[in-house]
């Protein structure tokens, strides 16, 4: 089939690469319009019993809606407090201001409601909280109010829901130019170096914006339909380029050494580089989003989206790889070659080298000698480096992610130091019942639950309809209730905590929210039963973080069998062996372990934060090794595909396994090396984000793909494939007969055994 694309390709070439500019140009017209359709971070389950809470509560009081955000505005002066007339004269005209605003559905404050809650133990901080209507979307709501946030001689920062969103955006955006601006550079330098001509280094890079340019399409269009989280345009660029970059060093590379074989037949060329590399490219592929699309099972939007992005860039770089790029290589034939470096240097190069004098060749069978004690040693380390991973701490992906001088940073960073009362270590449960929350039956049953409630360790106070005023008895709030007249204020104070048959309790707790001892709260109050005719959900931030981790517990079998089933069965139908899919699995997550255990050194116990400036709190983010499996345990499939292409292709002419092991890993590794070293820049780019969770992708792809590359691919797949011996390719006899007739396979005769193309091979005339 390949044979016959390789074929239809060079007839029309022309007319592919036309094709390809007018699309590159429409792509890039709708697909950049992308950055203004995502819709935050997305990192709850909604179907969990945190996120239905936060929901109800959301849904039922006043002013809040589906499209209602957060907005939280930090007032602070060192030397003035919020009772004296010059702070709150300027808060509130600021207050005035933002009150006329149409955005704006609620808003309260210390002025509005004389409640302490709103201001700092020393005073000298005062919040005002808003709800704002994002019907017209978040952006322009962000951008309508902050010019607004000014009251000398106050500072302001905006916090808030609303704000964490557009801050990561922002962030997001800015980070990901600037790591262009660094990986760019290096990875055009390094194509040069390593197929000696500029005409040659363009082509990957070329393939590679083909395939951002066509993911950001594809994403755009999800966006019309399914939310869309703000971290999927980082990753397009570190997948899409980085793939790109690797199927085209593939194809290019091994139409270069088909040429160096027949120069004046071009034709030749590109069918027989498709039917070789273009079959282990779209194996590669298939892989790699095989791999992937375990992150669709999953609930969150984060790991959803990032899925689909993620597939999106790895199936255009594929499919740029091998239609668009053969058809440019159809065109340029020898000049493929052009521009050598050498060449302009004017110095002589050299020429083909037998595959049997080469490092790689001799690297395998010193490796295959001492196969037992290799495998061993590095397997070994592999198990050391992953051993920080055994006291791994997790938490949600929150403010704490973005930089140390973000304002939503700043303000919950200053709520949880100095308003006790705005701790997010809250819980809020919300209840229903019978009929109306305040009748008399519902009270004291609200009044039973609660008084339990404060029994709990490490509560310091119950905000509920019942206790809102220290000292009343049930009877007086049954009285009060039932006759509001007696005390407009404290009837008007529970109208904002219950609403026909729903009512909210607010569980303050002397608590970190990501600690254990928050987690074991949430437990503590879901164990306990309310009353007959009373039900709740239990929700609040160190709820949400319980409800995630589990959800992603729960999912992530799945997603791991679902992973392993369909990259077992694309390998066997690539090899026609059972080993040799069950020995990749194996070694991949031999590899990922060893990059967990270096996640938690660098991370969560904050060896480097200096060197990378970020700030340890103690944890990794609870998707991102989920995340880091998905992404690099394809990526290293893919490396294995394109050496197993080789030894099963050198295999199948001699019936050698060492021999076919040598000559394999002599053709790949330096390529395998070069595409690992091109991937682990553009991936470790990232590394400069100023967002901690990126930053954690960048460091953990990059070592997992370095890792593979040289111990794994280097070390332990010729040592291990030696002790197997011809048990590599065993199959039962049924099994190979479905291979034979259904396997993704095709022969070429004529292969040539004798020698390899290098980089220094003798370049077209400039």
């Amino acid at each position: 089939m390949l044979l016959w694309l390789g074929d239809k390709l060079y007839r029309t070439r022309w007319w592919v690469v036309l094709l390809a500019v007018v699309l590159t140009v429409v792509m890039a017209l709708y697909g950049f319009q992308v950055f203004d359709a995502l819709r935050g971070i997305g990192i709850e389950d909604p179907h969990s019993e945190s996120i239905q809470a936060r929901d109800l509560l959301k849904n039922t009081f006043a002013s809040k809606g589906k499209n209602t955000d957060t907005v939280l505005v930090l007032l602070s002066d060192p030397h003035l407090v919020a009772t004296d007339p010059q702070f709150a004269q300027a808060a509130q005209q600021l207050s005035a201001t933002l009150k006329t605003r149409p955005e704006v559905s609620a808003f309260s404050s210390y002025y509005t409601t004389h409640s302490s809650s709103f201001l700092s133990h020393d005073k000298h901080q005062a919040l005002l909280y808003m709800e704002v209507n994002t019907s017209a979307g978040g952006t322009k709501v962000y951008d309508a109010l902050t010019p607004l946030l000014k009251a000398p001689p106050l500072h302001v920062d905006i916090g808030g829901s609303l704000a964490t969103d557009i801050q990561f955006n922002q962030q997001l955006e800015h980070d990901l130019a600037f790591s262009e601006t660094i990986a760019l550079p290096l990875v055009a330098l390094l194509l040069v170096l390593i197929f000696n001509g500029l005409v040659a280094a363009l082509l990957p890079l070329l393939i590679g914006g083909f395939a951002i340019v066509g993911s950001f399409a594809i994403l755009r269009v999800i966006t019309t339909f399914t939310s869309v989280s703000s971290f999927a345009t980082n990753v397009i660029t570190i997948i899409g380029l980085g793939l790109a970059i690797d199927y085209a060093l593939f194809i290019i590379t091994r139409f270069r050494e088909e040429l160096a074989s027949n120069p004046d037949q071009v034709s030749r060329a590109v069918q027989r580089t498709m039917a070789t590399a273009g079959r282990t490219v779209l194996f590669s592929g298939l892989t790699v989003c095989t791999s992937l699309i375990s992150l669709l099972i999953f609930p969150q939007d984060v790991l959803r989206s990032i899925g689909m992005a993620m597939i999106a860039s790895a199936l255009v770089a594929m499919l740029g790889s091998i239609t668009l790029l053969p058809a440019i290589l159809a065109l340029l034939g020898r000049h493929v070659n052009a521009l050598s470096i050498q060449r302009l240097l004017r110095r002589r190069q050299r020429s083909a080298i037998d595959t049997r004098q080469g490092a790689w060749y001799r690297l395998s069978y010193f490796v295959m000698r001492w196969s037992i004690p290799i495998t061993i040693v590095a397997i070994a380390f592999l198990l050391l480096l992953g051993t920080p991973f055994l006291h791994a701490s997790f938490s949600q992906t929150d403010e704490h992610s973005l930089p140390l001088n973000a304002s939503s940073r700043i303000v919950v960073e200053q709520l949880k130091q100095n308003f006790p009362d705005q701790d997010n270590s809250q819980l809020t449960i919300a209840m229903r019942t019978l009929g109306d929350a305040l009748s008399t039956e519902n009270l004291a049953k609200l009044d039973t639950y609660v008084s339990k409630l404060k029994q709990l360790k490490h509560v310091t106070n119950v905000q509920s309809v019942v206790s809102l005023v220290p000292g009343l008895t049930l009877a007086q709030y049954q009285q009060l209730y039932a006759h509001p007249a007696l005390n407009p204020q404290i009837t008007e104070a529970a109208k904002q905590l219950a609403k026909q048959n729903v009512t909210e309790i607010i569980l303050t707790a002397n608590l970190d929210a990501n600690s254990d001892d928050a987690r074991s709260l949430v437990k503590d109050v879901r164990v306990i039963t309310p009353p007959t005719g009373l039900s709740r959900m239990v929700g609040g931030t160190p709820a949400e973080e319980v409800d995630q981790f589990a959800s992603l517990l729960a999912t992530f079998p799945y997603a791991l069998l679902l992973m392993g089933v369909a990259i077992f069965v694309l390998l066997f139908l690539m090899t026609g062996s059972l080993i040799m899919p069950l020995k990749a699995i194996l070694l991949n997550t031999l590899s990922l372990t060893a990059t967990f255990g270096a996640l938690v050194w660098i991370f969560q116990d904050g060896h480097l934060q200096n060197l990378l400036q970020f700030r340890a709190f103690g944890s990794l983010d609870s998707t991102q090794p989920i995340l880091i499996f998905a992404i690099a345990f394809g990526l290293s499939m893919d490396y294995e595909v394109f050496l197993l292409s080789r030894i099963k292709e050198q295999f199948d002419r001699s019936g050698d396994n060492r021999e076919s092991v040598a000559t394999g890993l002599q053709r790949t590794g330096w390529l395998i090396t070069s595409a690992a070293l091109l991937l682990a820049i553009v991936v470790a780019a990232f590394a400069s984000s100023r967002i901690l969770v990126i930053q954690e992708i960048g460091i953990g792809i990059s070592l997992a793909i370095l890792i593979d590359a040289t111990l794994v691919r280097g070390l332990l797949v010729p040592a291990m494939m030696n002790l197997l011996g011809d048990w590599n390719w065993w199959a039962p006899r049924p099994l190979q007969v479905l291979w034979q007739r259904f396997g993704l396979h095709e022969s070429l005769e004529d292969q040539p055994t004798g020698t390899l193309y290098t980089p220094e091979e003798e370049a077209a005339p400039v």
